[in-house]
């Protein structure tokens, strides 16, 4: 994050960064006003840190630019109790309340309709109007945290129906599994009947 702040000048700075669980009360707010579940990226905070930046007069901003993303966050963690206690008015009240936290000129071009309609067309409209800049800390053998893995969001699935989390696909699990599941590629081809002329 150091060498993005370095490499653009300051325009996008170490403390644009987040971490990735920072956007979870967005997905339960939008989810409790809705009735619907949405992905909650619920990673360890130590997992990664991420920010978005829009294209604004031929210049990088941050997503923090446009208002205190802490104070946003912070509302949109009262409307989500608000709305899963069955208090859905009170619950829209403060989401509206909640707009004072935002530059209102981005609210209203990439924040308003994924707050309000929060469906799949909406939160493709954010994502091709925002670059999203993150990095993920992989573990190996010498980091190894087991809360980290407790909370892990990316998955392998092994033909043998197991599900393992990355870090520990990697630093733990990847030697057996390949041992156990894997074939020469002269044996693959001849039990499939394909010939492979070209490198991979």
């Amino acid at each position: 994050m150091r060498l993005v702040e370095e490499q653009t000048g300051g325009a996008i700075k170490v403390s644009d960064f987040y971490p990735v669980p920072v956007v979870v009360p967005v997905s339960k707010a939008v989810g409790a006003l809705k009735d619907k579940r949405y992905v909650e990226f619920t990673a360890h905070p130590h997992c990664g840190m991420a920010t978005f930046v829009f294209v604004e007069e031929g210049k990088l901003k941050p997503v923090t630019r446009y208002g205190n993303i802490e104070k946003f966050r912070g509302s949109l963690e009262k409307v989500y109790l608000d709305a899963a206690k069955g208090s859905k008015s009170k619950a829209k009240l403060r989401l509206v309340g909640s707009a004072r936290h935002i530059k209102f000129s981005f609210l209203r071009k990439y924040v308003l309709r994924v707050l309000m309609e929060g469906d799949y067309q909406s939160l493709g409209d954010f994502a091709r109007s925002a670059l999203m800049i993150s990095s993920m800390h992989f573990m190996d053998p010498y980091n190894f945290d087991l809360e980290r893995v407790k909370r892990c969001v990316i998955h392998y699935a092994v033909p043998d129906g197991r599900i393992i989390p990355f870090c520990t696909m990697n630093s733990i699990h990847r030697p057996e599994v390949e041992k156990k599941m894997g074939m020469p590629l002269k044996e693959w081809q001849s039990k499939h009947k394909v010939e492979i002329s070209q490198p991979f």
